[in-house]
This record gives C-alpha cells, sequence and structure tokens, in this order.
C-alpha cells in the first residue's frame, strides 16, 4: 500500500534510520527543505510502516501529506486555542506561514516583529535586567518575549531570537544559535535550544519550522 509521513528532521537522518530499520524497503524516497520532511513509501507492508512510524512516533506531525503549518492551524481550531508569535531573527516567517493557511483568522491573534532590544520591552514587556544579564539571543530573553503575549485573548505564544548570520556570531554564541520560546496559558514558560547550519536564509527557515512543529508538539503533550 502507499503511505506518507510528514515529519521533523534533516533528510539525511531520516533515510540512514529507515535503511537501518528496514534494509530491504526500496520503494520510498524523502523530499526535505529545512527540517521539513516528507517520508513517501510507494509500496509498504502494513507492520513495517507501523514499525517507522513508532520509530519516528516523537518527530510525525501528519499521516497525510499535510503542510505543517496547516497541521497547527487545525489543531489549533479543533481546541478553540488562539496563538500569537513575537519573532526577531525570523522576522515574521513564523507568523506568515500561518497566516497563509485558510482559516488561520480563527486562530492567529496577532504577530509582532522586536528586532530591537527596545522593542522587546516595550512591546513584549522583556525585562531590561534579562537583555542586559543574559542578552537579547538567550533562553530568558525568548521566555520573556513569548510570556509578554499571553493575556485573556491569546492562549499560545511563540517566539524566535537568534544570530542568523554571516555576522553577529561569537564562540559562546556561534551563528545558527536560535532559541525559540513557548508560553501556554498560565504555564511557565519553555524554551529550546538550537544550532543550525547554513546561510541567513537557511537559518530562519529552519528556526521557523522548528517554532512551528515544537508549538505543535508542546500544545499535543500539554492539553
Amino acid at each position: 500500500m502507499k503511505e506518507i509521513l510528514r515529519l521533523y528532521g534533516d533528510k539525511q537522518g531520516v533515510e540512514e534510520r529507515i535503511r537501518e530499520l528496514k534494509p530491504y524497503l526500496s520503494d520510498f524516497y524523502v523530499l526535505s527543505r529545512n527540517l521539513d520532511t516528507s517520508v513517501v513509501f510507494d509500496d509498504i507492508d502494513k507492520d513495517d510502516f507501523m514499525d517507522i512510524c513508532d520509530e519516528f512516533e516523537d518527530r510525525i506531525y501528519n499521516d497525510e501529506d499535510v503542510s505543517m503549518e496547516k497541521t497547527l492551524v487545525t489543531f489549533l481550531a479543533a481546541n478553540d486555542l488562539k496563538m500569537a508569535t513575537a519573532e526577531s531573527c525570523t522576522g515574521g516567517l513564523v507568523a506568515s506561514s500561518i497566516v497563509a493557511v485558510s482559516g488561520a483568522s480563527e486562530v492567529f491573534y496577532e504577530g509582532l516583529v522586536t528586532y530591537s532590544n527596545d522593542s522587546k520591552i516595550e512591546r513584549l514587556g522583556v525585562s531590561e535586567d534579562t537583555l542586559m544579564g543574559y542578552g537579547a539571543v538567550s533562553e530568558e530573553t525568548a521566555k520573556e518575549m513569548a510570556y509578554g503575549l499571553i493575556s485573556d485573548k491569546v492562549d499560545v505564544a511563540v517566539s524566535t531570537t537568534g544570530i542568523a548570520g554571516p555576522l553577529g556570531g561569537t564562540p559562546e554564541k556561534p551563528v545558527g544559535l536560535v532559541y525559540i520560546g513557548i508560553a501556554f496559558r498560565d504555564n511557565d514558560p519553555v524554551a529550546y535550544r538550537y544550532v543550525f547550519d547554513g546561510g541567513r536564509e537557511q537559518v530562519r527557515q529552519c528556526a521557523k519550522n522548528t517554532a512551528l512543529f515544537l508549538t505543535w508538539q508542546y500544545l499535543k503533550d500539554n492539553l
């Protein structure tokens, strides 16, 4: 039977793991762009398919050919949730991908591009002490950026702050470093650290896709 999986991960890693798990499989191919990956099986036994699903359980976001952003919008709508975004390094990519989906107006409240430190303070309530002590690209700032959007009208917020390059990196904070923050209602906000490879646009696109996936995964695990 023909099957498809949409998942988060790099092409090489996904393909290598499938071949290790099922070395006799040949009728499949992997398509990937900026960590958003599709695996298409032209003809696969049901048991083999279920084994692969189990292997990638924590990365699969859809078993149909449905995009990451549409999967998230559908999930938000099904659970009557409103979302907002606070972006720095991604410059609105997360918000733009969400509003490209039909029906986004039912679940998306607002998107802010808070690129400067002053904007983070004035628009999101990020503490000056946090920015002075940890820097704009930090776990602490990412958490405060996301939490600053939570209100009686916003259930979940996601933030991005990072160094897309090619300039601005240091040994402690290299080019490609991105923190993604998620805040959900009264829960304590969380943040995730990544270092993405590639040029400026690839880093930004990888950060966008990671933010979408993490938001969907966080909500799925916490509702």
